[in-house]
C-alpha cells in the first residue's frame, strides 16, 4: 500500500509532525507492519517559506536508511496558494499532484478559482480529507462539480473508522459510496497519537465501493508515476428525509 498524506518527518518548521527522529522512525515501522510499502511525506506547506523543499530534502535525509521509501511531498493550505509562485508549490513525488488543505470550517467562496488557477499551471490537486470539511458535512454534493473538473479526493483512513467522531464517518461512508473518493491515506502525525490503520481502513471501505484497494494501491502508484488518474463518474447524493450534520 502507498500512504500519500502523512507527516513522519522529524522537527519540520510549521508542521505539527513528530519532533525527534526516533519518533519518526517508530512511526515509520508502525505503517511498514500495517502493509505500507511506501509514503509521502506531506508536512505543512506554509507560504512564504524559504528554502521549505530543501528543508524536506534534508529531513527525508536525516532518516537514514529505511525499510519502505520516503518520498517528498507537502499539504499546502489552500489560502497560501495566492501567495506562492509555482516554484515554491511542493507536488508528491516528482509528479504534477498537489495536496490541498481548505479551511476545517467551510470552503472558501473562490474554491473553484484556486483550483482552476493551480491546473492552467499544470498542477492536478488533490483535496485532502473533504470529509472533514463542514461544508462538504452539509453539502457532500458540492465534490461532484469539482470532481467533474479535476480535482481528485482524499479520505483519513480515521475518518473511516470513525475515529474523529460519527459525523466525519457518514460523510466519509457517503462519499465512498458516491465514487468521491480516489485515495484512502493515514495522515498521522505522531507516535503518541493512535495510528490510523489503512489496512483496517481499506477493509471497512470496501463495504461501500469495489475500488477501495486501488485507493492504496493503483491510484497513488499512477500519481506517483505522474500518469494520468482515470475516475469514475460521480454520482449525486440524495439525502433520505431530513438529514443534517452539525460542523464540528
Amino acid at each position: 500500500m502507498f500512504d500519500i498524506h502523512a507527516h513522519v518527518l522529524p522537527n519540520i518548521l510549521h508542521d505539527d509532525g513528530p519532533k525527534h527522529l526516533e519518533k519518526s522512525l517508530e512511526m515509520i515501522e508502525r505503517a511498514r507492519k500495517d502493509g505500507v510499502s511506501a509514503i509521502v511525506a506531506t508536512p505543512h506547506m506554509m507560504i512564504p517559506v524559504e528554502n521549505r523543499k530543501e528543508e524536506i530534502k534534508k529531513a527525508i535525509q536525516s532518516l537514514g536508511e529505511l525499510p519502505i521509501p520516503i518520498y517528498i511531498g507537502s499539504e499546502i493550505f489552500a489560502d497560501d496558494i495566492v501567495l506562492a509562485n509555482d516554484n515554491s508549490l511542493i507536488p508528491l513525488g516528482d509528479s504534477n499532484y498537489l495536496l490541498i488543505e481548505f479551511p476545517r470550517a467551510e470552503l472558501p467562496q473562490h474554491v473553484d478559482e484556486i483550483f482552476f488557477v493551480l491546473q492552467t499551471k499544470g498542477f492536478e490537486c488533490i483535496f485532502a480529507h473533504p470529509e472533514r470539511n463542514g461544508s462538504i458535512i452539509n453539502d457532500p454534493n458540492l465534490l461532484v462539480e469539482l470532481i467533474r473538473k479535476g480535482v481528485l479526493c482524499q479520505v483519513n483512513a480515521g475518518s473511516i473508522l470513525g475515529s474523529y467522531g460519527k459525523t466525519c464517518q457518514k460523510t466519509a461512508q457517503i462519499l465512498l459510496e458516491h465514487n468521491m473518493v480516489h485515495f484512502i491515506a493515514s495522515d498521522m502525525h505522531s507516535p503518541n497519537r493512535l495510528y490510523y490503520s489503512l489496512k483496517e481502513a481499506v477493509a471497512q471501505a470496501q463495504e461501500y465501493t469495489d475500488s477501495a484497494s486501488d485507493m492504496v494501491l493503483k491510484n497513488p502508484q499512477t500519481i506517483l508515476n505522474n500518469g494520468f488518474l482515470e475516475v469514475s463518474e460521480p454520482k449525486q447524493y440524495k439525502k433520505r428525509g431530513f438529514w443534517f450534520f452539525g460542523r464540528r
